[in-house]
């Protein structure tokens, strides 16, 4: 089975997202491909201190996020300290090949909402082993025209197999279900 997910690293949910492809790619329950998309291209560059009402909005997601958790889950997330454009992070993460883009993956989310680091900030991103190419940039524009011609364009959400689009919090449930299948298989 092969499950896609679009989601943004400044994303709170997609950071929740990610997490659980871990743990269905751990468990071996799906294939999972992983497209970065850049849900608002408005946050300027360079990055802006989090404060004010975007502190209160991260204040607030952050907190949804962790009562999404699953009993037993972890996920050590806090608001991050700046508000990052992702363009180029994403730019680099589509550049990356598939033997090391979910690695990639977890280091660009670990980064900024666990490390709090900026990642606007390009030597930041060549910290992070991130490096765009034009190839990445163009990798990264097919995703979002994808993803802008679904309805409703929210990050996180699933594809399906069969194509059904599963959005925000459903699929982030979707996501857990999947996991939770891998544990119980194991189990067994």
């Amino acid at each position: 089975m092969r499950l896609i997910v679009y989601g943004d690293f400044n994303c709170p949910y997609s950071c929740l997202a990610s997490a659980r492809v871990d743990r269905v790619l751990a468990d071996a329950t799906a294939e999972v491909e992983w497209r970065a998309v850049e849900h608002d291209p408005t946050i300027p560059v360079p990055s802006l201190t989090v404060e004010g009402e975007v502190e209160t909005m991260f204040e607030r997601e952050v907190a949804e996020v962790t009562d999404q958790l699953a009993p037993g889950e972890e996920l050590p997330i806090r608001r991050p300290l700046v508000r990052s454009n992702t363009r180029a992070a994403i730019a680099a993460f589509a550049s990356a090949n598939a033997t090391v883009a979910h690695a990639l993956r977890r280091r660009l989310f670990a980064a900024y909402w666990y490390d709090g680091r900026d990642i606007a900030d390009l030597s930041e991103l060549e910290a992070l082993g991130a490096a765009a190419c034009r190839g990445g940039y163009e990798r990264a524009a097919r995703w979002r025209a994808e993803w802008l011609g679904l309805e409703r364009t929210v990050v996180p959400i699933l594809v399906l197999p069969d194509g059904y689009v599963s959005r925000g919090l459903g699929a982030l449930a979707r996501l857990g279900e999947f996991a939770d299948n891998g544990r119980k298989e194991e189990t067994r």
